[in-house]
C-alpha cells in the first residue's frame, strides 16, 4: 500500500471529498508499481482552509495530458476537472490523477498527530506508520 499526503485548497479539497471532483490536476505523478493501491489523504490548505487533514480517497489511475484532448472554449467550464478550460489549458502539461471512494474524516487531524511541521507544496509520501494514525483518527 502506498499512502500520499496531498495539499489541496479549498473549495477543491471538499469537491474531491464529495466525490463531485473525481480528476485532480498535478505537474507530476508518483512512481505506481503495477497492482499497488495508493490512498490518498487529503491536507486542506490555503488561508480559508483547515490546514489539517480532513479526508481520504483512492487513487485509481493517472493520465498524462499533454493538450486538450477535446475542444473546449477559454470561458467552458470542465465539470470533472471542476476548473475553466482557460484554467486547464494553461496548466498543461500535467497529470489527471483518478481518484474514487472518499471518505472525510470525522475530525480534522493536524499534521503534528503524524510528526510533520508543514505541508507538502504539492504531495508527498507518508510512511506506513503514518498512515495508521490517520486510520486510528478515524480513516476507516
Amino acid at each position: 500500500m502506498i499512502n500520499i499526503l496531498i495539499s489541496v485548497r479549498r473549495p477543491f479539497s471538499g469537491k474531491i471529498l464529495s466525490g463531485e471532483k473525481p480528476w485532480e490536476l498535478r505537474k507530476n505523478a508518483p512512481r505506481i508499481p503495477r497492482g499497488e493501491h495508493v490512498t490518498l489523504w487529503t491536507y486542506e490548505s490555503g488561508k480559508d482552509g483547515e490546514r489539517a487533514i480532513i479526508g481520504k480517497c483512492r487513487m485509481v489511475s493517472y493520465v498524462r495530458m499533454r493538450h486538450m484532448p477535446f475542444r473546449c472554449l477559454p470561458d467552458d467550464f470542465i465539470e470533472d476537472f471542476c476548473v475553466t478550460g482557460e484554467h486547464l489549458r494553461s496548466y498543461l502539461p500535467c497529470y489527471a490523477w483518478g481518484v474514487q471512494d472518499p471518505v472525510r474524516l470525522p475530525a480534522a487531524v493536524p499534521l503534528s498527530a503524524i510528526g510533520l511541521t508543514r505541508p507538502p507544496q504539492s504531495w508527498q509520501y507518508i510512511t506506513d506508520e503514518q498512515a495508521a494514525i490517520l486510520e486510528r483518527r478515524g480513516g476507516e
